[in-house]
């Protein structure tokens, strides 16, 4: 599976100097809104990259190449849905180095990076890459992409849209997420979340293995 990810990272030189770029641009233009800003930055990179690397594979047919060698579907499905960490972790480091630098030279952005914008980061990435990679194992990145590029925008404008609501919403909303939080200890909260994303992984991850093991290439 490493060799796998590899792959798909050695692939995408190009990509990952404009992924830098794009980060930098995203943090400057994105710093009035805070901790969305943070989510949407990290998102766009990991959707070029994870992206990116299905369509290179789609327009050299690389699936056709991997499936004649000895490598069970089960760990190249396995391989995808790891790699959208690594692409995160690289995103979040490129924004924690501009941070870093912001706050260095004192620049006028009110910018932030803490466990929650990571957290939130890593809901945010799971979600969507659970939802597009099944599309992409059915029927391939061309014929998908204009469904994943629907699903980034909804994330994108329906996510700023969910944050602004809970945040502006009823107060009955409000309130009981507060309560929530209040009554969970902080161990508790990040160990609920951990799972239920992992089943949402698992979920996703079962749905791609299945229409990827039906596809006729």
């Amino acid at each position: 599976m490493f060799h796998l990810i590899k792959k798909d990272i050695l692939m995408q030189k190009k990509a990952l100097k404009l992924s830098i770029l794009l980060m930098v641009f995203f943090t400057f233009t994105l710093a009035n809104i805070g901790q969305v800003g943070f989510l949407v930055s990290v998102l766009a990179v990991t959707y070029q990259l994870a992206l990116g690397a299905s369509s290179l594979e789609d327009k050299n047919n690389s699936d056709k190449i991997l499936i004649s060698l000895p490598i069970r579907k089960s760990t190249i499905v396995l391989s995808k849905y790891a790699s959208i960490y690594v692409y995160a972790a690289f995103a979040i480091l490129i924004y924690y180095v501009v941070y870093l630098v912001i706050k260095l030279v004192n620049a006028p952005l009110d910018i932030s990076f803490n466990l929650t914008g990571i957290l939130g980061a890593a809901v945010t990435v799971t979600l969507f890459c659970s939802i597009s990679f099944p599309l992409i194992f059915k029927y391939g990145y061309l014929k998908s992409r204009m469904a994943n590029m629907v699903i980034f925008f909804v994330f994108i404008f329906g996510g700023s849209g969910l944050f602004k609501f809970l945040n502006q919403g009823p107060a009955s909303w409000n309130q009981s997420i507060i309560a929530f939080l209040q009554n969970a200890t902080e161990t508790g909260a990040i160990a609920l979340l951990i799972c239920v994303l992992l089943l949402i992984l698992i979920l996703s991850y079962t749905v791609s293995l299945h229409f990827y093991q039906k596809r006729e290439f």
